[in-house]
């Protein structure tokens, strides 16, 4: 190796290394009010005193706080006056800012202080982060039902990641007329609700399967849509049993949960209620084949180490693998183009079709 490639190694550590405090430095110029600060100024900008006088922390702090975004062009700093004006953030849109920066406080409250544990988490293949900081045993998606402030945190993530996505998926989702369709993993049949305004022209009927504690707030949101002649629930865990008498399965955000073994459970109980000819369509996340996308910067340490100590994204060959070896056999395939998605997205996805022969 010469001392070029050498070189280009180190700069990747160094990148590694000061990745948690950039972030944090970030974040904090944000939740110091900085940012809103300036941007309520405007172009004449404020000076550290300034900022200090109104954010009440010291002009040191305002002037070590803001060397990295101004070196990132975040900020930019008068060289004359030493006034501060928003840079590279001023560009933003407020849509955009505001999609962005629940990440950030997602990152905080949710991974920053799990992923400590994270190699404790894969050693033991349980959340350790939970159990050391909240005494709590499960998964992150049980704790927080009993601690809102990570629901909190993480909803609006959430709610993001599919608000993007679900017109992707329910544009492509493949339904015949009349078909009898379970929306397995449902949660509380916001999926159900989004296949009815897609495809309720075709007069579909769509039972949302999930674990019977979600039924109260599922057939809430079936009735505020106006859909309870079409839509309903269904209690139980598809890691057990998947009920029969439907014509189409759909399974979306819920495989990538999984390792190859429980999801190929979930895969075969699947294939065991749908009849001969039952299609499954079935999104994940997924590493794309080129490797372009930032789903293996996040979704890792996220998965082993804040919310199931399994599962995580696969290529869309290993998805359609697994769902081969459950019986099915693939129709087709689609994979979300990366190159048309907002350059801060982080998921990538992608759909199998198969059916049951």
């Amino acid at each position: 190796m010469t001392s070029t490639d050498a070189d280009a190694v180190l700069a990747k550590f160094r990148d590694y290394v000061t990745g948690p405090t950039r972030y944090a430095n970030l974040l904090t110029v944000f939740e110091l009010g900085i940012v809103a600060q300036l941007k309520a100024t405007g172009p004449d900008g404020m000076t550290a005193t300034q900022l200090a006088a109104v954010t009440g922390v010291s002009v040191h702090h305002v002037e070590q706080l803001l060397e990295l975004p101004v070196k990132d062009g975040f900020i930019a700093r008068a060289p004359r006056t030493g006034a501060y004006t928003l840079d590279g953030i001023a560009r933003l849109t407020d849509e955009e800012l505001a999609r962005v920066m629940p990440w950030m406080h997602m990152v905080k409250e949710v991974c920053l202080r799990q992923l400590y544990h994270l190699t404790e988490s894969v050693r033991e293949g349980r959340i350790v982060g939970l159990e050391q900081l909240y005494g709590f045993t499960g998964n992150f998606y049980q704790a927080s039902k009993a601690h809102p402030e990570l629901h909190a945190a993480w909803e609006p993530v959430m709610h993001a990641v599919t608000g993007y996505i679900d017109p992707w998926f329910y544009s492509r989702l493949d339904l015949p007329a009349g078909a009898r369709v379970i929306d397995i993993a449902g949660n509380t049949a916001q999926g159900a609700v989004l296949a009815q305004k897609y495809h309720g022209e075709k007069g579909i009927h769509v039972t949302c399967f999930d674990l019977p504690e979600k039924e109260d707030e599922a057939l809430d949101n079936i009735a505020g849509a106006g859909v309870g002649d079409s839509c309903r629930f269904i209690g139980g865990d598809a890691l057990a049993e998947i009920p029969k008498g439907f014509d189409v399965a759909m399974i979306k955000h819920f495989l990538d949960m999984w390792d190859h073994d429980n999801a190929l459970r979930i895969l075969r109980n699947t294939y065991e209620a749908l009849p001969a000819g039952g299609r499954l369509i079935a999104m994940h996340l997924t590493y794309p084949e080129d490797g372009n996308a930032a789903t293996a910067d996040f979704f890792p340490a996220y998965f082993f180490g804040c919310t199931m100590a399994q599962g995580g994204p696969q290529k869309l060959s290993t998805w359609a693998a697994w769902i081969e070896e459950a019986g099915f056999k693939i129709t087709g395939t689609v994979e979300q183009d990366m190159t048309t998605a907002p350059a801060d997205t982080i998921p990538a996805h992608s759909i199998v079709y198969a059916t049951k022969v």
